[in-house]
């Protein structure tokens, strides 16, 4: 709203200002009007004409906000944004569980700590996979994709204690699981026959 109505204060300005610029005079007028009155005239309509272009143009070519975010900063629709972050996520969690697995000796206690905090971010994508599972209309499926949701939440609750103990085996198990049911989550979402 602020923006169309100063958008309609200036037009109404360049307006008023171009009507005096060009407005018509006797020519007694003309007469006793030097010429510096006039360039001053003319100075002055023409530099508010150009201030009001200017910031009309401004205003009108300044980007929304969502339209200037791109892919990775959020500027995606409800819906696909959940669903990069769980593709995301998923694959973050194939490489951890494959540095964890192939590295155990090399892995720090620092490691360790981000290792758990992002388990809370893969806890964190079930809540995105909540909101993906709206758009399933198969009742079997929505059922077997909230069941998904809810295991693999749990799933990563239980691999909070093998990586408060640094268990290389029991974070591998438990990130297998886990990867499991993103892929059986994902399966879900398929509205394809197998037939096909």
């Amino acid at each position: 709203m602020k923006s169309s109505s100063t958008l309609i204060a200036l037009t109404a300005l360049c307006q008023s200002a171009s009507t005096l610029a060009f407005a018509p005079t006797s020519t007694g007028e003309r007469a006793s009007r030097t010429r510096c009155e006039a360039s001053r005239r003319d100075f002055l309509s023409t530099a508010v004409a150009t201030a009001g272009i200017a910031a009309s143009s401004v205003t009108l070519l300044t980007p929304l906000p969502g339209a200037a975010k791109g892919l990775g900063e959020g500027g995606l629709p409800d819906g696909a944004a959940q669903f990069s972050r769980v593709i995301k996520v998923k694959a973050q969690l194939k490489s951890v569980a494959k540095r964890v697995a192939e590295q155990p000796d090399d892995i720090t206690k620092e490691e360790w700590d981000k290792i758990d905090d992002f388990l809370r971010t893969v806890y964190s994508a079930g809540n995105d996979m909540k909101v993906i599972s709206k758009g399933i209309f198969d009742p079997s499926k929505k059922e077997k994709a909230d069941e998904d949701i809810k295991l693999l939440q749990k799933v990563v609750q239980a691999a909070q204690k093998p990586v408060a103990q640094k268990d290389v085996k029991g974070f591998s198990a438990i990130a297998a699981k886990a990867d499991g049911l993103f892929d059986d989550f994902l399966d879900q979402l398929r509205d394809v026959p197998d037939e096909l």
